[in-house]
Parts: structure tokens; C-alpha cells; sequence
């Protein structure tokens, strides 16, 4: 064996390969390390908290006596009414149950101000079982709006079936672009670019498709009195609805209401019949 005297020395080339190596296992290494300790930017910034457990109650529990109080009424809300269609296919899922469907986007203030309204209203004909909190884009018009995201969220009711779709978070690239969660299937591709509006492929945030029956392609009332409240103030102001805020979405609700019991029957009766959603059913021409 030769001893370390006898061994040839490096040349300038030997060495210079070495040393490439070396550098490369640095930043191999480093790479490592960063994937390792680093999050991809929509998981480091979107903060989906689940929704307490007590505000989910609140939001489910609101007073008969105040759908019944407030009906449609919401003076300089900019309330719009749904749209009602006619001899449309029915939209059923789960054992032919009409189907609920939700088109929206977590940076989009006027689908955070939809939530609000679409989320009461379901939750007098099922329950919501999880929430999550979310906020609106604060780079867009009425920024940060307080809100709910529908990702991941789980609802039953033995009425309907909720299918709500968030296409984009509230956190946007490098390029200012939204990132994209997920993509309409054909069939709810379909239904966006005939009952709703605008001119991108996913159509108007938001859209609500009640089994194509009942149709709101716009929120029903403008973010703008939401803006700037906190999630407890909205909550707080649903129970009494004597605020502009808290009467824009109890009116929403019971426009989306009437809509929902069209196409279960009138079922549940003590809520399809109570005297708010039968003002807005009348409003809609339902009855």
C-alpha cells in the first residue's frame, strides 16, 4: 500500500473538481433546509381559524321574531333581491335533494358580505358543523371585510345539499395574482355562465344557485356596511337587526329563505311560513 508520501499530488484540476462538489453539496444542503423550515406562500399567509363554536350558534339561532320584524326591509343597504327563474331543470344531489350551490372567493368583499345572509339562511333548514373565519383581500374595495370561508366547511341538513365552491384565497403572488384553490366542475361551470354574469370564465362573484329555481348572481346588499366591523359586532348586531347592518342580512336571509323553501316542500313549515320569509316569498313572487 502506498503511503501518504508516495500518493501523486492534486492537480489544479483535481482540485478545482473537488471543490465544485463541495459547493454543490452546500446548496444541496441549503435547499434542504430551506424546504425543510420554509412554507409555500399560501399556506404561510391564508389563516383559515375555525369559527367558535358559540358564533356558529349565534349565527344558526337568530330570533323568529326578528326574521318576522325586519322581512325585506333594510332602507339604503342597496338591498337586491334574488332573481327568480322559471321551468329550469332541477339541481339535486344526495338521493334527488335540491341542491344549494355557492360560487365565491375568499378575496372578494362582495362574496363576504354574500356569506353572511347565505349562512343564516342555511342554518335554518340544517346545521353547520364547522366554519372558518376569514377576511376579505385588504388591497381591494371595503378591505378586510369580516367573513367566513366555505374550505373545508361541513354542513347537513335532511332538506338540501350545500355545495359551496371558494375559487381563489384573499393571498396573492408575486404578481398580484390570486392563487387559485380549486376549478368549477363542468356541470357548475355550466350553470355559472348561464345564470350568472360577467365576463371572466368563472363568471360573477358571487353566485348562488338555489336547485335553479331561485338565482342571485350579486351580493344582496353592498359590503359596505360590514366595512370595518369586527366579526362579534356583525354577530351581536343579528340578534336585534335594529342596525342598517344587522337588518341588510336578516332581509338577504329571508329572500334566500323563501327561495330555499320553494324547493323543499314549504318544508320546515313553522319556518316557511313564518311571516318574514312569507313577505319576501311574496316580494319574489314565490307564492
Amino acid at each position: 500500500m502506498d503511503s501518504p508520501s508516495d500518493r501523486p499530488p492534486l492537480t489544479r484540476t483535481a482540485r478545482f473538481a473537488w471543490g465544485a462538489v463541495v459547493v454543490l453539496l452546500i446548496g444541496v444542503v441549503a435547499l434542504v433546509v430551506y424546504a425543510l423550515t420554509d412554507t409555500p406562500v399560501t399556506l404561510r399567509v391564508v389563516h383559515r381559524s375555525p369559527t367558535a363554536k358559540g358564533v356558529i350558534r349565534s349565527v344558526s339561532t337568530v330570533p323568529m321574531d326578528t326574521f318576522d320584524d325586519v322581512g325585506i326591509t333594510a332602507p339604503g343597504t342597496g338591498l337586491t333581491p334574488p332573481t327568480v327563474l322559471t321551468r329550469q331543470p332541477a339541481l339535486t344531489a344526495a338521493g334527488n335533494r335540491p341542491t344549494v350551490l355557492f360560487v365565491g372567493a375568499e378575496y372578494c368583499p362582495f362574496c363576504a358580505a354574500e356569506r353572511w345572509p347565505l349562512i343564516v339562511a342555511l342554518s335554518r333548514f340544517g346545521r353547520f358543523g364547522a366554519l372558518y373565519n376569514m377576511q376579505s383581500s385588504n388591497t381591494s374595495v371595503f378591505p378586510g371585510t369580516q367573513t367566513f370561508s366555505f374550505v373545508d366547511t361541513t354542513y347537513a341538513s335532511p332538506y338540501l345539499v350545500f355545495d359551496p365552491v371558494e375559487l381563489y384565497s384573499n393571498v396573492p403572488d408575486t404578481d398580484g395574482v390570486y392563487t387559485q384553490i380549486t376549478t368549477l366542475t363542468a356541470g357548475q361551470q355550466a350553470l355559472v355562465t348561464r345564470y350568472g354574469t360577467g365576463s371572466s370564465p368563472a363568471g360573477s362573484f358571487p353566485f348562488v344557485d338555489i336547485d335553479n329555481r331561485v338565482v342571485a348572481a350579486e351580493a344582496g346588499f353592498s359590503p359596505a356596511v360590514l366595512a370595518r366591523l369586527s366579526q362579534a359586532t356583525i354577530v351581536s348586531d343579528l340578534r336585534t337587526a335594529t342596525t342598517p347592518t344587522g337588518k341588510s342580512v336578516i332581509a338577504s336571509a329571508n329572500y334566500l329563505t323563501a327561495g330555499i323553501c320553494a324547493v323543499t316542500g314549504q318544508r320546515p313549515t313553522p319556518v316557511c311560513t313564518s311571516r318574514g320569509v312569507a313577505t319576501a316569498a311574496a316580494a319574489l313572487n314565490l307564492t
